[in-house]
């Protein structure tokens, strides 16, 4: 691999980037990683365990110190397990936690326990040991074990030598151990085989016995979505309890500002199979259709026998908001991924000029990790945040973030755990792509993945771009070319170099109205970073204006015509798009008339009709975008279509 600075990236962030780069490109070929290993991200919900769960022993390690009753054995005496406030400023759950750094001790083995104090255990009908960790592995063959006292002899109850969890989002473990149970159990974490490798953080363990029957709600959304337009409302159950759960009802309701109900749902769930510590996803439907506006989500699960009612509704804000009164043309909206210039703009949505490449801060979008790539869906600037998956909608005057959901579906077929590196949204058609680094993808409303194919590229694909013909580009951080995607198969093919030495996370943006393709890219060694005009024939990037040093990863462009959804005119479809001049238009509401409209806003062709469909003929007009303005007995809404 030609860099392994943009692997560090995803790997661990920014944070440790200047200490780390001497030794790994000594070990580049040894370590070959790629975001591939970034596996998906889990949460705790400790904090939903029921009252009456007999808690026999809780560490938070919030002191930054070696608790009482607890032991650090140092097998080689080269250095063990410490206590820290945070590592480069991250933590676990934003408190202390306990942490072996063999980055830190640098070029030693490494064998090293940390070891619960005794407890009793002996008279309790179950056992569990619950603990939040990130195991963050270079090598690949550093373990972290997982043991517990059987009385006689240490057992293993986990083990990982793979990255697992991350800041601010640790994996959560919960484990039954009550085959093990007796009068002086104890756990350990065990890390050795390891040298100048990486580290692993652990936080909130406890042992204790579950209630019974305990079912929590833990997540619920989306917490954004555009206005008029259906979409699914999810949650996501988790079993506090040690018994089975099979039968139960998922509630879901919305309330307006007013607090009157205008949305409410039942899914009878049965044969869940749901066990102790697992998660249960629940989708709604129908699926709700709101005007803009701000909303409450309370979604309620009934269990029959449920031991603790405090942990059944999850309430959470719903926002159905038009963003795109606050895009302006003439504009690229880009973020801030990494403070190179320590100005404190870092989680920054920005804006460039796209004629002199300026760049005017617009404001923290506030998300928990930093946006990997974006584009304009829907009308609305979104971005895809970092390693988690999750889709952000942001707002173009104050650069505030609103999540809107968590891609999910084929997302992880070709690529275990993949990280999001690229999104494109083609107006026409209502079509969403997402590349993983190697894998293509498309994706719907629902953000839903269908995997398409291997792009086949050199390495990873960092950001992709889709023109106003449909053509989808991608760059390539290995070998710093730009690339063509078929959309059908997903294949790239490299056209030519951009001439600029990639690094990080960086990303590609269309203009919707002439097709030119635009990248914001950061360049290694010092040689700047800003906004580039790409040509699409050769690949050459070329700097607008005056090279920035801070590293920049969405670059979208805002599309000023009006676009409308098949879902906002009932049963809307018009095809072919583009086309070479026959359109057909069909809708389960009465077409009346149909004009084209061009980019300039003038009328160049009107059709009477009356009827579910229409068929227009648009041969005369010139290559270019237009606008369909359909009125139906119903519903005024406008359609994008492309004439070749």
């Amino acid at each position: 691999m030609k860099k392994i600075t943009i692997l560090l990236l995803f790997v661990i962030g920014f944070w440790s980037l200047n200490a780390q780069n001497q030794r790994i490109m000594s070990k580049e070929q040894e370590r070959n990683i790629t975001l591939q290993n970034v596996k998906p991200v889990t949460h705790h919900y400790d904090h939903l365990r029921s009252p009456n769960a007999n808690v026999v022993l809780s560490e938070n390690f919030d002191s930054a110190a070696l608790p009482a009753g607890w032991n650090v054995v140092d097998n080689l005496g080269n250095g063990g397990w410490t206590f820290v406030n945070d590592y480069s400023g991250n933590t676990l759950d934003g408190t202390p936690f306990a942490m072996v750094d063999s980055d830190g001790l640098g070029s030693v083995d490494l064998d090293t326990e940390l070891v619960s104090p005794s407890v009793d255990v002996s008279a309790l009908n179950s056992v569990f040991v619950s603990f939040d960790h990130y195991f963050n592995s270079y090598s690949g063959v550093d373990v972290g074990d997982v043991d517990v006292f059987d009385g006689t002899n240490w057992v293993n109850i986990y083990t990982t030598s793979a990255d697992v969890g991350a800041w601010g989002a640790p994996d959560h473990q919960l484990i039954d151990v009550t085959a093990y149970k007796n009068a002086n159990f104890q756990v350990r974490f065990h890390y050795y085989n390891a040298n100048w490798d990486w580290y692993w953080a652990v936080d909130n363990v406890m042992i204790f016995e579950p209630s019974g029957d305990d079912l929590a709600l833990v997540d619920a959304g989306p917490n954004t979505f555009v206005p008029n337009s259906p979409f699914l409302l999810n949650a996501k159950l988790y079993n506090n309890g040690s018994n089975m759960q099979d039968t139960f009802d998922v509630i879901f309701d919305i309330k307006d500002a007013s607090n009157t109900s205008v949305y409410n749902a039942t899914v009878n769930v049965a044969g869940a199979g749901l066990a102790s510590g697992q998660t249960y996803d629940v989708t709604s439907v129908p699926r709700p259709n709101l005007s803009a506006g701000t909303y409450t989500l309370d979604v309620t699960v009934s269990l029959a026998g449920d031991e603790d009612a405090t942990n059944d509704t999850y309430s959470t804000p719903l926002y159905i908001i038009d963003y795109s009164s606050t895009y302006s043309v003439g504009n690229v909206y880009s973020y801030v991924a990494f403070d190179a210039d320590s100005t404190g703009d870092s989680g920054y949505t920005v804006t460039f000029d796209i004629a002199s490449g300026a760049v005017t801060p617009l404001g923290s979008s506030n998300t928990t990790d930093f946006l990997i790539a974006g584009t304009f869906y829907k009308d609305v600037l979104v971005g895809v945040e970092y390693a988690t998956n999750n889709l952000y909608f942001i707002d173009g005057s104050t650069g505030e973030a609103h999540k809107y959901g968590t891609f999910k579906g084929d997302i992880n077929v070709y690529e275990q755990g993949p990280v999001i590196t690229g999104i494109a949204y083609d107006k026409a058609l209502d079509v969403g792509y997402v590349s993983t680094g190697a894998g293509f993808y498309t994706f719907d409303s629902d953000l839903n993945t269908t995997f398409v194919g291997a792009m086949n590229n050199a390495g990873i694909m960092i950001g992709i771009a889709i023109d106003n013909n449909g053509n989808v580009y991608g760059i390539d951080i290995v070998d710093d070319q730009l690339y063509s995607i078929d959309t059908a198969t997903g294949a790239g093919t490299a056209i030519g170099s951009l001439g600029v030495d990639l690094n990080y996370a960086q990303d590609l943006g269309a203009d919707p109205v002439t097709g030119d393709i635009y990248g914001a890219l950061y360049q290694a060694g010092g040689a700047g970073s800003g906004l580039f005009s790409i040509d699409k024939t050769t690949g050459a990037a070329t700097l607008i204006g005056t090279a920035g040093t801070d590293e920049y990863s969405i670059c979208a462009i805002f599309d000023p015509t009006a676009s409308i959804s098949e879902n906002q005119i009932e049963g809307l479809k018009v095809y072919p798009n583009p086309t070479n001049g026959m359109i057909a238009v069909n809708a389960q509401e009465n077409i009346q008339n149909i004009s084209i409209v061009n980019l300039a806003g003038q009328v160049v062709k009107t059709f009477d009709n009356d009827g579910l469909n229409a068929q227009l003929d648009i041969s005369d007009l010139a290559a270019g975008n237009y606008i369909l303005k359909i009125t139906t007995d119903q519903t005024v809404g406008s359609y994008q279509i492309i004439k070749k």
